[in-house]
């Protein structure tokens, strides 16, 4: 990856709908090869173009994390069962207090609970679940970029 890559992912990473003509001007390099990089890029993992849902503005307004303890052994099997249901769109192993965190957008507390009392506690392996309700967001970000000058300081 070198510095028009880098370009490319910073240019899209702020309008994923910047035309290849629009960035070839900006990269000082063709459209084709634009057209080529970011084709590479995708084959290679590093970029996945989506359109990302606001979910407050869908009536989605009981937001929350999700910390759970589950038994030993069963952490995969756990995790797994909880990447199905559609309220979670984030979900992580940690290496801690707790063995899963979730990120779950509910319609109301309503739906919250029922989520978290019907179906979260009652995956066999979970030992706990503590629920984190998100009061205010400060940052929600997808533009998370590498440093890579950070290698480079002495």
């Amino acid at each position: 990856m070198d510095e028009i890559d880098l370009q490319l992912l910073h240019i899209l990473q702020q309008d994923g709908r910047t035309p290849f003509t629009a960035i070839a001007k900006k990269t000082g390099v063709s459209e084709s090869t634009i057209r080529t990089r970011y084709a590479n890029l995708v084959e290679e993992g590093v970029v996945n173009t989506v359109s990302i849902v606001d979910p407050f503005a869908l009536g989605f307004q009981a937001p929350a994390i999700i910390a759970i303890q589950v038994e030993p052994g069963t952490t995969d099997r756990v995790g797994k069962a909880l990447a199905k249901f559609p309220e979670i769109s984030y979900q992580v192993m940690t290496l801690g207090s707790y063995d899963l965190i979730a990120e779950i957008f509910c319609r109301d507390l309503m739906h919250l609970t029922k989520v978290i009392t019907e179906d979260v506690q009652n995956i066999p392996g979970v030992r706990s679940t503590e629920t984190l309700s998100i009061a205010k967001v400060y940052k929600l970000s997808y533009r998370w970029s590498p440093d890579f000058s950070y290698g480079d300081m002495e």
